[in-house]
């Protein structure tokens, strides 16, 4: 290729890329990253560690933020959401809780008021008694509420962390009503069973993992299909103590307001695959043993709507709705 030729390229090059560049579309302010919960819990873990990879592999141009928004089992932090409609500064992070509040009704708005931007990963649920307790495995504890189910206490953060216990307890035949459920804000549950102040708690790993490392806490079951590994290693699920209801995880995805055009959908769906990729993101996730599965918003819509109808079937069937 002689001199003239690679010249022209270049000039073409350069007259071309400006209208690369506003067919897509990029942040012009400060995003806000919303999160359904309090700072300290597994929902502001997986946000700011999402958000703090964007701005250090320099995905996104402008500034960020994460901004906890809990309340009312989370619909404070999707109604905040909601009232941003053609916003794509304004991104929130979505959990089953999205369709169980809509479920029970504490959430007015449902999953096809918000607009799906991609799946991240999924979450087991940690069962976890204090280090002294007298319960030694998680079949002594149900074999104890079967015999009286008032006489041990439950802290749970959300309705997914009560369907997951629920889901073994129905297994069991354990009278459900009596059982004393102890709703605590995010990020306190497991900090008050290693006080002594409830007898287990349901979780996940990153807020339950300092206590066990710390020997305050001692998990006695996991949600998960299979067994964990780190220190669960030598804990078992649900299922191989007998509980065949006892398989349950959780997810996190990232959804936005409705009215958002489909290259600002693209835009962060593209950002959060490569956060999802990075080398960085998958220390973090072998960790907190999270499974990251990323999907981007036409399948995370898919799943979210058979999800709907799983969640409904499974609370109808706890007795949580009608």
């Amino acid at each position: 290729m002689g001199a003239g030729t690679r010249l022209l390229g270049v000039v073409l090059g350069l007259a071309f890329a400006p209208a690369a560049v506003a067919q897509g579309w990029v942040p012009q302010r400060n995003v806000e990253f919303i999160v359904p919960g309090g700072a300290g819990g597994n929902l502001d873990a997986v946000a700011r560690s999402v958000e703090r990879l964007w701005q250090e592999l320099k995905l996104v141009p402008v500034s960020s933020a994460v901004v906890n928004r809990p309340g009312g089992q989370q619909a404070v932090a999707y109604g905040y959401i909601n009232q941003r409609a053609g916003d794509p500064h304004i991104l929130g992070l979505a959990t089953p809780v999205l369709l169980t509040s809509h479920l029970t009704g504490m959430l007015p708005l449902n999953y096809t008021d918000l607009t799906p931007i991609a799946f991240l990963l999924t979450d087991n649920y940690i069962f976890s008694v204090p280090v002294d307790s007298p319960i030694k495995t998680g079949k002594d504890f149900v074999e104890a509420l079967k015999k009286r189910p008032d006489s041990l206490s439950i802290a749970v953060g959300s309705l997914t962390h009560r369907i997951a216990i629920g889901l073994v307890l129905h297994s069991a035949n354990v009278d459900i009503k009596p059982v004393k459920i102890v709703a605590l804000t995010s990020g306190t549950q497991a900090t008050s069973v290693a006080g002594g102040h409830v007898d287990m708690v349901v979780t996940g790993l990153v807020q339950t993992l300092p206590h066990l490392e710390s020997g305050k806490l001692r998990a006695i079951a996991v949600s998960s299909p299979k067994r964990m590994g780190g220190a669960l290693a030598s804990t078992p699920t649900w299922e191989e103590l007998g509980y065949k209801r006892g398989t349950y995880q959780t997810w996190r995805g990232v959804v936005a307001a409705k009215g958002i055009t489909s290259a600002q959908i693209a835009y962060w769906e593209g950002v959060l695959r490569q956060v999802t990729e990075s080398e960085e993101f998958r220390k973090l996730a072998e960790r907190n043993q999270w499974d990251v599965a990323f999907k981007g918003s036409a399948e995370m819509a898919k799943l979210i709507a058979a999800e709907y109808a799983d969640t409904r079937s499974v609370m109808t069937y706890l007795g949580l709705i009608k």
